[in-house]
């Protein structure tokens, strides 16, 4: 701490003054005062009560014993409290009063020197521990490893080691000491003392599996695996229920990368100790880093019982449970932790996905809309109710032709974000040019994306999205010249020439520059799917079906849903006569189709396949 302020004990010490404070006017603001000014005023506090504990010992001397009994009872119970509120600087300043009155209790001066020790004042503690442990024939374990641990710290090694032997040698089942020893030889990379000791205490103590822990320790400090594992398991033949090391024996599987081993140390220990906490953590964080996350569901629920506090791991096991669709145990889980705070945007937007796969989309907008704006998962949240608005606008459009709330609630929403920050503008306009899309709205879709064509966001996927909607509406130059402003700035854009090619295909003009085009395409791309449907439209276009029907599987194996494809195909088979390939086809595209006049148009087509028949819109096509 930088400065100490006077503590309840301090205060309790300074009423033994009974001295009389000065009246303070309530309607007086208090002065905010500096730290200097504070510790200048702890110190002279400090200094009065020390110098009243002086007046009330010397005056109990006076008295005789009973005042003296009396006063310092008072002080050791003033003391004892400062220790248990750990103001070891109160505590300090009782004891070294109270020892003036009980110059002879032991038991006060190591209480005193352990509250030294605690205030850094080592040396002071050193003193006064060493003159106890003298008083007890330097025969008491206590003392001696507080002692022996001072000297230590004071970099007196001949002096501890001289205190741990000793103690060994009169209590020779005494781990600590034995431990502590050892560790001093280790750190002097004196291995050979450090291990004899630890064996000799193992022979003395067969059931501790301590001893066999700290000499595996030695060799991975030593990264020498193979004895760190053979005195690890000796620890555990010695002591089966050793946790420490059970878990030094998957840290070392796990440090090597032989984590299925580490899982295996872990689990069959668990199955003796379920309970062992330490364990049934470390398992868990390993399953977790190497995402066994089914497996690990069991574990974490388990340490989740025994750690009710753990919000971390509650987040992680509700996240879990969202992923294997457990969906009703992980939203509680995230309703739970939003009690503890009801603010976190990361728990919001969990209980917000959650409800958005269980197609809850009223709770989920709720959840998303309550991320506030400054959360980096704001630009997400509102993107994912766009979606959603959009989802259920567009069932409910089929029936109101845009009159309905959800539709004017899109809308709104939609409209709202896009002027709300600069940033969402593109983003948004998309999701609302894919809405009038999906409607067969495409003027009202390339109004939309128009509006923001300028912006520095709107990219070269933006300007296919367009040039695609153009296309769609007969606007073949509109599209054409925003194909060439992508070429412009990227001359190798595969797609970009293929879209020229196909657009020249469809409507039949200079098929040999078409050719070229998508041949440029292909240079560029050759395994990508949509680039070689085109090469096999330009065959069948110029009648070569064999060659069409070469590409057009090539280009199905790479886009096996694309509805386009599996119409071409269905088209080509058709004019080579194998309707049943056709009807195979045809079915296909009508599985992966999402717009409703697609699918009355394939619909009406399979109905001609099934009477073999050339479907009319085949006839147009070619």
């Amino acid at each position: 701490m930088l400065y100490h302020k006077m503590s309840i004990s301090l205060l309790l010490a300074f009423v033994l003054t009974s001295c009389a404070t000065n009246s303070v006017d309530k309607k007086t603001e208090p002065k905010q005062l500096t730290r200097v000014e504070i510790e200048a005023m702890n110190t002279k506090a400090i200094d009065r009560v020390s110098k009243r504990l002086e007046e009330l010992s010397v005056a109990a001397k006076a008295s005789g014993p009973d005042k003296v009994r009396f006063l310092a009872s008072d002080m050791y119970l003033k003391a004892s409290a400062a220790l248990m509120e750990g103001d070891y600087q109160a505590a300090n300043l009782i004891f070294e009063h109270l020892i003036t009155l009980e110059p002879n209790d032991d038991f006060i001066k190591q209480k005193y020197a352990v509250s030294l020790i605690r205030t850094g004042d080592i040396e002071d503690s050193e003193k006064i521990l060493a003159e106890v442990f003298n008083n007890t024939k330097k025969k008491d374990v206590k003392i001696g490893l507080v002692l022996a641990g001072v000297y230590s710290s004071l970099g007196k090694v001949k002096k501890s080691r001289s205190i741990y032997k000793r103690l060994i040698s009169l209590h020779p089942k005494q781990e600590e000491a034995c431990i502590f020893l050892a560790k001093s030889y280790a750190l002097e990379k004196k291995t050979s003392r450090a291990l004899n000791l630890l064996k000799k205490c193992a022979k003395k103590n067969p059931t501790k599996g301590i001893y066999g822990y700290y000499m595996g320790k030695i060799f991975v400090d030593k990264k020498q695996y193979v004895p760190a594992k053979k005195y690890f398991q000796q620890a555990l033949r010695a002591q089966r229920d050793f946790s420490q090391a059970v878990m030094a024996l998957g840290l070392i599987q796990e440090e090597l990368g032989h984590f299925q081993k580490a899982k295996r140390t872990y689990k069959n220990y668990l199955k003796k100790n379920p309970n062992d906490t330490l364990i049934l953590s470390r398992l868990v964080q390993l399953l977790f880093t190497i995402e066994s996350f089914t497996e690990v569901i069991e574990y974490a629920e388990r340490l989740s019982d025994y750690e009710p506090d753990n919000l971390n791991l509650k987040v992680k096991l509700a996240i879990i449970y969202k992923d294997v669709k457990s969906y009703r145990k992980a939203v509680r889980i995230f309703k739970d932790l939003l009690v503890f705070a009801p603010d976190n945007d990361q728990i919001l937007y969990y209980l917000g996905a959650t409800f958005q796969e269980t197609k809850d989309y009223q709770d989920a907008i709720e959840y998303f809309g309550k991320i506030n704006v400054d959360s980096g998962l704001y630009h997400d949240s509102s993107f994912q109710i766009a979606q959603m608005l959009s989802y259920m606008a567009k069932g409910e459009y089929l029936e109101d032709k845009g009159q309905g709330p959800i539709h004017k609630e899109f809308v709104k929403f939609i409209d709202g974000k896009i002027k709300e920050i600069n940033a969402f503008k593109v983003d948004f306009s998309v999701v609302k040019a894919t809405y009038f899309e999906n409607l067969e709205d495409n003027n009202e879709a390339i109004e939309t994306l128009e509006y923001v064509k300028e912006d520095k966001a709107f990219n070269n996927e933006h300007r296919f999205y367009l040039a695609a909607l153009f296309e769609k509406e007969s606007k073949y130059d509109k599209a054409t010249k925003l194909i060439e402003e992508i070429l412009e700035t990227d001359p190798k854009n595969a797609h970009a020439w293929n879209f020229l090619g196909y657009s020249m295909l469809e409507r039949g003009q200079k098929l040999d520059t078409a050719l070229d085009y998508i041949k440029k395409a292909i240079k560029l791309k050759p395994n990508d799917g949509y680039i070689r449907d085109s090469l096999g439209w330009y065959y069948f276009k110029t009648g070569k079906y064999k060659m069409a029907l070469v590409e057009l599987r090539k280009a199905i194996a790479q886009v096996p849903n694309d509805v386009s494809i599996n119409k071409h195909l269905a088209i080509v088979y058709t004019k080579m006569n194998n309707f049943s390939k056709a009807k195979e086809f045809i079915r296909k595209a009508l599985a992966f189709s999402q717009s409703e006049s697609d699918k009355k148009e394939l619909n009406e087509v399979l109905k001609s396949l099934e009477k073999n028949r050339i479907p009319a819109s085949f006839e147009i096509s070619e």
